[in-house]
């Protein structure tokens, strides 16, 4: 299962209910965060298309999108309402187990970070 969490101050990554990115929202220091809306795309590949067989089929089950529709919205301020599930305070950070969990990811299939090598060069690698 993958899941995607786009809120107003970060951006969470699952697979399998276990975070694999973490990208904050640090839009107010000059670092692109999404402010588009959203389009979901799927493809399905295995590197040997046999084009007979197209056109390719995908089913989806238990799929849901729970979101606010921001732009052309009169009152914008209702997208940051506590009572939306994706705004309580619960859902800013990760919980101790997911953030063990997503320690444990990337020590274990991290193999190349762009802040290691040459991260005075963006803006989101010199904040912590």
């Amino acid at each position: 299962m993958i899941n995607l969490d786009l809120a107003i101050n970060h951006g969470l990554f699952y697979v399998d209910e276990t975070p694999i990115r973490v990208f904050k929202n640090k839009s107010r220091i000059g670092v692109n965060y999404p402010s588009q809306q959203m389009h979901i795309k799927c493809s399905i590949w295995n590197g040997e298309p046999c084009w007979r067989e197209a056109p390719f089929m995908a089913k989806f089950q238990g799929f849901n999108i729970h979101g606010c529709q921001y732009y052309n919205k009169p009152n914008k301020a209702a997208c940051y309402s506590p009572h939306l599930w994706w705004n309580q305070n619960m859902y800013w950070e990760l919980n101790s187990h997911q953030q063990r969990a997503y320690e444990d990811v990337r020590n274990k299939y991290l193999f190349y970070d762009y802040c290691s090598d040459r991260g005075m060069l963006q803006k989101e690698c010199k904040i912590k």
